[in-house]
């Protein structure tokens, strides 16, 4: 039985007998494991006995590895450990025989010379992948020696400048000067860009935003001042089921309890927070009467 071999090109140059040679590959190496399909093999061989099965797959291992078995009753028996005539019948029957009529005739399953060539056009794959990355891999060297070889003088490098060829060296090129970096701006200038020296106003929009001013204020010994009555009604409208004097009284005893928690600037938010936590809670009466049960 020949030895099996991979056809590899490789490109002219790269090796010294011409463009293409044999790669002789041992099949063990790219044919390290075979696939088992488990449901085809259960239902293929679901009438053999346990010694047909020991011996067809011992049969099928070898033909995966070495390409082949022997077309001899004789030698399979050797192979797989002995087996009977009748037993050789029945695994016979699934086999066929390559390269009929020469010297390399052997037999084997054919779905497993299928897969043993798939196995076989991976690995040649490989091997192209391998040759062309080492191909590039040189290519890219050359290139690299290539240009340092070349000396590339730059403006800046002065006239009477010596430069080392053999040692492929040159001298650094002078270094450019840093941007200076911009000055950052005054915390004061926007106030500067609006009031000039002579008192004119510049563009609107460096103007200053004018300080807000509310309404309505807090103090503990006069309680709310500012609330007219628009205020109020916008109050009933937004909250039908407060009582909204009975909440304002209910407001200005909590500032006075709660002294650190007065100091607000917004009253009217602050108010209108707490109408709507009561119109939640279901109302002044609703709120009245828990506050009620709870004592």
């Amino acid at each position: 039985m020949g030895q099996p071999f991979l056809m590899i090109d490789f490109p002219p140059g790269d090796h010294p007998q011409g463009a293409f040679f044999l790669m002789e590959v041992e099949m063990a190496d790219c044919l390290q494991y075979m696939p088992f399909y488990t449901r085809d093999w259960i239902a293929s061989t679901a009438s053999f006995t346990p010694a047909q099965k020991g011996a067809y797959i011992t049969l099928l291992a070898v033909a995966w590895t070495e390409g082949g078995v022997p077309n001899s009753y004789e030698a399979c028996a050797r192979i797989a450990g002995g087996i009977t005539e009748d037993d050789w019948a029945v695994i016979r029957k699934r086999l066929v025989v390559l390269d009929a009529g020469t010297s390399d005739e052997r037999l084997s399953h054919p779905r497993l010379e299928k897969e043993r060539k798939a196995a076989a056009g991976r690995y040649e794959s490989k091997c192209r992948a391998v040759a062309k990355a080492r191909e590039s891999r040189k290519a890219k060297t050359v290139d690299s020696s290539v240009s340092n070889s070349v000396v590339n003088i730059d403006d800046n490098t002065d006239n009477n400048t010596v430069v080392n060829v053999e040692n492929n060296t040159q001298p650094k090129p002078k270094p450019k000067p840093k941007p200076k970096p911009k000055p950052k701006p005054e915390p004061n200038s926007l106030k500067r860009n609006y009031e000039s020296p002579n008192g004119d106003s510049t563009s609107d929009s460096a103007k200053p935003r004018p300080s807000r001013t509310y309404r309505i204020r807090w103090t503990e010994g006069e309680g709310f001042s500012g609330i007219v009555e628009e205020d109020r009604t916008r109050w009933l409208d937004a909250y039908p089921g407060v009582d909204i004097e009975t909440e304002l009284k209910r407001i200005h005893a909590w500032l006075s309890d709660n002294p650190s928690k007065a100091g607000r600037r917004n009253y009217a938010a602050f108010i209108g927070r707490w109408l709507a936590r009561v119109q939640d809670r279901g109302g002044s009466k609703v709120a009245a009467t828990s506050r009620r049960n709870c004592l």
